[in-house]
């Protein structure tokens, strides 16, 4: 069975409503089109993260997500399955995998053999992206129980028979990642992320995929769809969330980031990058920085990417200081007292005399202005603001120094809340902005 905090996430009345309609004699089971995985965000080290129902017997195994990761990679120093089966050195999914001539290729001689370190199996590197420490580890494939859905309800269990992911052997190349976690779900652009596996798996299962990060702690739950929408959060948002979607396109940045490239022929990072062109406060332009620091530049250096491995936004120091600055111009004119800074955040205020609203704190508003639509990339307080102690309030924005590979690294805390559909298709991105706006939100509560 695919795991059971999926289902818990879903309101008693959808599950109801399922129940009749399995009850009813003309059920007909619907065509696997989407899936649905369940998102946790642990405290302390702020990374979020999800569940797989793994192998045989069944195992619930935790990885930490990374949007930019090329693959799933595991520690399988006690990772056990009869199903488990190496993927052999020069063949075609070993090809797919590492994007090569298959040359890459591991040939242990330990005994007994365990996973992701068997004779001529396929290697490839995991990396952890947290401390960037790296190791070569076997290439391997398993049996995955996922739950399909319809955008509604979680539905029936489907198997996906050869899940490919890659061995970590290394001791410590879990440190840095949360305490649950047994590895690393990657999501980036690569031939072996899981929507791009999925998608290839199940003919209707389009090689799109959406996010929505829940801002609450771990006994509430955000989710991962693969597949496309609709998109529903019931009961106070009863509508298609997907009509709430900004479209603006995936920008390539053609030059591989410091991970370890995955694909010998294609150095572009797998990434997902959006063309900022500016960015406002409470509806005034910041204009005093170099506007080509927006740009990706011929060395792969600027631009704006998006990550859930960094979780306060991290800006260039030219345009964090630009930001801070006219965001605290629109601040005192809000009457809001500026109080002394705490670290990591520039900018402080007192909470005293400022209202709480739908979207979080009253404060000045901050878009970012995005490529083909004028509306623009909304953050209200609940996604600017951090409460760092009694009474303070901070804009939680970081400064990342003068000479960043990224620009801007649109982080975690930014992203909590809002929806974002990633289409490998059509190469957009999506993006609804607060989903507090609309009352609802991705942090939905279990039910006992």
């Amino acid at each position: 069975m695919a795991s059971s905090s999926v289902h818990l996430v879903f309101f008693f009345f959808t599950i109801v409503s399922a129940f009749i309609l399995v009850s009813s004699n003309t059920f007909k089971p619907p065509k696997t089109r989407a899936f649905i995985f369940p998102i946790r965000r642990d405290e302390k080290t702020h990374q979020f993260y999800t569940e797989l129902d793994m192998g045989t017997p069944t195992r619930f195994i935790y990885v930490v997500i990374d949007l930019g990761g090329q693959f799933t990679w595991l520690d399988c120093n006690t990772y056990n399955s009869s199903t488990y089966r190496r993927v052999s050195c020069w063949s075609t999914k070993c090809n797919a995998t590492i994007g090569g001539d298959g040359a890459s290729c591991m040939d242990c001689r330990e005994k007994p053999l365990r996973p992701g370190c068997t004779r001529n199996t396929c290697a490839t590197i995991s990396y952890n992206p947290k401390t960037t420490i790296t190791t070569l580890g076997g290439v391997g494939e398993d049996t995955m129980s996922l739950s399909s859905t319809d955008g509604r309800l979680s539905l029936l269990d489907v198997d996906m028979r050869r899940y490919s992911f890659a061995c970590g052997l290394l001791n410590d190349l879990l440190t840095g990642l949360a305490k649950p976690t047994n590895g690393v779900l990657g999501l980036g652009r690569s031939p072996s992320s899981l929507s791009t596996q999925l998608s290839s798996a199940f003919k209707l299962v389009q090689h799109k995929f959406a996010l929505c990060l829940p801002s609450s702690k771990q006994f509430y739950f955000g989710s991962i769809f693969v597949g496309g929408g609709p998109y529903y959060f019931l009961p106070y948002y009863p509508d298609d969330a997907s009509k709430l979607l900004v479209k603006t396109p995936l920008v390539i940045n053609p030059v591989s980031d410091p991970r370890p490239p995955i694909n010998a022929k294609d150095f572009s990072s797998p990434d997902y990058f959006i063309d900022v062109k500016g960015i406002k406060v409470d509806g005034k332009p910041v204009i005093s920085f170099n506007s080509s620091l927006l740009s990706i530049d011929k060395e792969g250096k600027g631009g704006t990417m998006i990550s859930t491995m960094t979780y306060y936004t991290v800006l260039h120091s030219a345009i964090y200081k630009a930001l801070v600055g006219d965001f605290v111009k629109e601040a005192a004119a809000k009457k809001m007292k500026r109080v002394g800074s705490v670290a990591p955040f520039g900018a402080c205020f007192s909470s005293e005399n400022i209202k709480n609203t739908m979207t979080g704190p009253a404060v000045p508003i901050i878009d970012l202005v995005v490529k083909g639509n004028n509306a623009p990339w909304r953050i209200y307080g609940a996604n600017s603001i951090v409460k760092v102690k009694k009474n303070v309030l901070c804009l939680g924005f970081v400064d990342g120094g003068s000479t960043p590979r990224t620009s801007i690294i649109l982080g975690g805390y930014q992203l909590e809340n809002n929806l974002l559909e990633f289409d490998l298709e059509s190469s957009m991105v999506g993006f609804s902005s607060s989903l507090l706006f609309h009352n609802a939100s991705c942090s939905l509560s279990r039910i006992f």
